[in-house]
């Protein structure tokens, strides 16, 4: 007969992020785990796996998060070119949110993790994939409104606005200044203009 859990496995996984989000993938031992949660470590195998199955599964947590946020960003503007500002602008939010300067979670993953694990490797490709395609599609209708220049593609605008907004976050881990943050934005967002 398959054991039944005890424990509240949304509050677990909270905690396990937060571990994983101070220590890496890499500087996090099963002792941790088994400190952080208050399970043992059988329990922790037999209900989520390995270390990096519970890694992948808050990691995955994690990207449903962001994509909610983003959404709801979105759904609260009126055109594709408010939208965009206002992804930013709740990153900025993100960023001084963050006092410890802890990052953004996936950023770290990708930064530890992207060149010595191909399975994480091609999750974040996938994801990253996903989120260009957001920005592509947000600069094709945005371009179709007239609020976004055509002087470039759809493509290249939506490439070009990831790595501003990646770039955005990793600057946030050394810069919480409210006004630097929005003119680097300014700035950035400018060139869709």
């Amino acid at each position: 007969m398959p054991r039944v859990e005890v424990f509240n496995r949304e509050h677990v996984l909270e905690k396990v992020k937060h571990l994983f989000w101070d220590k890496g993938f890499n500087g996090t031992s099963m002792q941790d785990l088994v400190d952080v949660t208050g399970l043992n470590r059988s329990s922790i195998y037999n209900s989520f796996g390995n270390k990096k199955a519970l890694y992948e599964l808050v990691l995955k947590q994690y990207q449903e998060e962001g994509k909610m946020l983003f959404e709801e960003a979105l759904s609260q503007t009126e055109n594709s070119f408010e939208g965009i500002c206002l992804v930013f602008d709740n990153m900025i939010h993100a960023i001084i949110k963050d006092v410890e300067g802890k990052g953004c979670f996936n950023i770290n993953c990708t930064t530890e993790l992207s060149r010595a694990d191909i399975e994480i490797k091609e999750y974040l490709t996938s994801r990253q994939e996903h989120t260009i395609s957001i920005f592509k599609n947000l600069v094709e209708k945005g371009q179709q409104q007239g609020v976004i220049n055509k002087d470039d593609s759809a493509d290249n605008y939506a490439y070009y606005l990831f790595s501003a907004f990646q770039g955005l976050r990793m600057t946030g881990i050394l810069t919480s200044d409210d006004q630097k943050l929005k003119k680097i934005v300014s700035n950035t967002l400018k060139i869709l203009q």
